[in-house]
């Protein structure tokens, strides 16, 4: 029975090696637009909000290296020594850089402001490439925002994740810049994991036509499937209620905290929260228990041992 668990548990390095989103552990999602000013950002943060709210212990990595905004949508104020770039130049263990900004709810913030981007060699990709596996085995999900376009570490992010959503509103040269995104990458790897996420729609019916010319397009061209698309209305700030103007507080710096979202986006962040969280348990059984199954029953099938296991 040892030498069945060790060969086991080889299988699992193995198979996280050829792809690391089946590495154990929490499941990591990486949200990309296909350009800028897509919303990814607001996205990312509402849907950890949600899946916090479902009892989910969430880590948020602000992985745009040119326009990163996370920690300041969570109001939180990063050291510019505790940030992703001390993460990449391996100054920093990611448990070490890692905020609590909101409950349940961990921040790994992205580079300071001002700031020249880290370097993005062999070394610095490979440390935060095991940096984050080891955060997933201390989380239920990792969102990662990845900024916008397409280039080698976003691809690289992708490869990581074990879903992608691409963020996209109804124009069309938002929604030729998504597709050129997945087009650009390799996306030989990323078939069954790239999703559409249609952002500021303002009927449902948007949805349909788009997503049916998405799904095809990658078909036909790329030989990629995509996952169902979904859609989320126009963000729109509500205002806190105030208390009458004799029980008002002084100014504070709650006051300059990002304004809530409105109903119908948080309730539509709410039903993909859900839905992701489902398609987590659901890979977790179709990717573990059938190649635990298989290894087991293959160490005792002609003696043939784990060596001519497919």
């Amino acid at each position: 029975m040892p030498d069945q668990a060790a060969q086991l548990r080889k299988l699992v390095r193995v198979a996280a090696q050829a792809d690391p989103s089946l590495a154990p552990g929490g499941p990591i999602v990486a949200l990309t637009g296909g350009r800028g000013e897509m919303g990814v950002t607001t996205v990312t943060c509402q849907l950890a909000r949600e899946l916090a709210r479902l009892g989910k212990q969430v880590v948020v990595i602000d992985a745009n290296l040119i326009a990163p905004a996370v920690a300041h949508h969570f109001g939180a104020d990063p050291r510019p020594d505790r940030t992703i770039d001390a993460l990449l130049r391996g100054s920093r263990r990611a448990s070490e850089i890692l905020l609590d900004v909101e409950e349940n709810i961990r921040l790994l913030p992205g580079v300071p402001l001002g700031e020249l981007a880290p370097p993005l060699d062999r070394t610095a990709v490979d440390h935060f490439a095991s940096e984050l596996l080891a955060l997933s085995q201390q989380s239920d999900a990792i969102l990662i925002d990845a900024g916008s376009g397409m280039n080698p570490w976003v691809d690289r992010l992708w490869q990581l994740a074990r879903q992608v959503l691409l963020v996209a509103t109804p124009e069309s040269e938002a929604f030729l810049d998504a597709y050129a995104a997945v087009k650009l990458s390799q996306h030989h790897r990323h078939s069954e994991k790239v999703r559409l996420l249609l952002n500021r729609t303002v009927d449902d019916w948007e949805l349909g036509p788009l997503a049916t010319r998405f799904e095809d397009t990658c078909t036909k061209f790329l030989r990629l499937t995509p996952k169902s698309a979904v859609a989320l209305p126009e963000f729109l700030r509500s205002r806190k209620p105030q208390p009458p103007v004799n029980d008002r507080p002084e100014r504070t710096e709650q006051e300059h905290a990002p304004a809530l979202p409105d109903e119908p986006f948080r309730r539509a962040t709410r039903l993909l929260a859900a839905d992701l969280a489902a398609d987590f348990r659901v890979a977790a059984l179709r990717l573990v228990r059938p190649k635990q199954q298989a290894a087991s029953s293959s160490l005792f099938a002609d003696g043939k041992g784990l060596s001519q296991r497919r």
